[in-house]
């Protein structure tokens, strides 16, 4: 068995093992982090300053704290910030831990490497306190990455690192994730977080969506919530009964799972169910230039559309064409495109912010670690 393996493992069993302790004289919490998100309009386009459209919010890492903004991503594991050493334009652009300014760093002599699908980035594992949320929750001792190279493609990030939301066994550093170390720590009031991202995509709209660690909010959903059980206990992973386009099936599609991933912005698929799910969508056109489909009628079609639903563990959710459709620049549409791209994986279809916008999502650990699950609930 490969080393990394039996990290995983021992980490696995580490972060299961952790919940039946007994931490009774700490005092359990809530938290909650307000997201930003910076709007795709005219103006950022053509700006050399330009960002991405991920959600972000603010965290505090050291003593004394030092501030950073981060992605909040349930599709990795990791919290990697970028190091002072690091002299890429991808590290220099954003907030750079220095950690001979912080008593409370701790060095080690681990390495990391982990490959997104828009980049790499590598350094070296260390700890330190961190603090998210309000009101405020600390970890004393969190580990994370030190970025000391970063690709390109990170250059535009609109946050400074990115705080990953999944599962230990998905982890490329070998330490536990930060939610994972809060349930250790007895930190929340249950072993969930819930998230909400508002409906309203405009520059300058705040909150843009709400991180809650540690319990539900019932302000953010209407009607009940529904919970479906993970399968395995690496990524949020959902199972797919199929699609439908106005309550007809999309037929031959290759796979029966879905991710539910807030670390990205559209809805990705494979090349191959990409292209089955938007050919039966009427009006929709291939943009060969752009790897993406178009409505052929311009936006003005878009109402026209019909529905699409992705049926999970034998539950409906149905997305409006105004939800699937994304009108790009959000300010002055110019063009209208499918949320539904290629370049995924035939394992699974990745639900994104697309997706995570029109439903309210709780992501639960369970009781001791045992039969992890996603309750959905329409968002208000």
């Amino acid at each position: 068995m490969r080393l990394s393996a039996i990290v995983s493992k021992v980490i696995l069993v580490a972060w299961t093992t952790i919940l039946f302790l007994d931490h009774s004289t700490v005092q359990a919490a809530k938290g909650t982090v307000l997201l930003h998100r910076v709007a795709n309009t005219a103006a950022s386009r053509t700006n050399a300053q330009k960002r991405n459209v991920a959600y972000f919010g603010d965290i505090n890492v050291g003593t004394p704290a030092q501030h950073f903004t981060a992605c909040f991503d349930t599709g990795s594991a990791d919290l990697w910030l970028p190091s002072d050493s690091c002299m890429s334009a991808s590290c220099s652009l954003h907030q750079q831990y220095v950690q001979r300014n912080s008593s409370t760093f701790a060095a080690t002599d681990g390495l990391f490497f982990i490959a997104y699908g828009t980049g790499a980035v590598e350094g070296t594992t260390v700890y330190d306190s961190l603090q998210v949320a309000a009101p405020p929750i600390t970890i004393q001792r969190q580990g994370f990455g030190l970025a000391e190279q970063a690709s390109d493609a990170f250059t535009v990030a609109s946050c400074d690192g990115l705080f990953g939301l999944g599962f230990p066994a998905l982890s490329k550093q070998g330490v536990l994730p930060p939610f994972i170390n809060m349930l250790q720590e007895d930190l929340l009031d249950a072993p969930e977080f819930s998230i909400w991202l508002n409906k309203d995509t405009r520059a300058g709209t705040f909150p843009a969506g709400e991180l809650l660690f540690g319990g539900i909010n019932p302000a953010r959903y209407s009607g009940n919530l529904r919970y479906h059980p993970v399968i395995g206990a690496k990524y949020w992973r959902l199972e797919l009964n199929g699609v439908k386009v106005a309550q007809r099936n999309v037929t031959q599609l290759n796979t029966s799972s879905v991710i539910l991933d807030s670390g990205a912005s559209l809805i990705f698929a494979s090349d191959e169910d990409a292209a089955t799910i938007n050919e039966a969508i009427p009006g929709m056109v291939y943009w060969d230039d752009a790897g993406v489909y178009n409505v052929s009628g311009g936006c003005a079609a878009v109402p026209t559309l019909p529905p699409l639903t992705f049926t999970i563990d034998s539950t409906d959710y149905t997305l409006t064409p105004q939800q699937y459709i994304l009108q790009l620049p959000e300010d002055a549409p110019e063009y209208c495109v499918s949320a539904v791209i290629g370049g995924g994986t035939q394992q699974y279809l990745v639900l994104g912010d697309a997706f995570l916008r029109v439903f309210y999502s709780v992501f639960s650990i369970g009781n001791a670690g045992q039969n992890p699950s996603v309750g959905l609930a329409l968002s208000t």
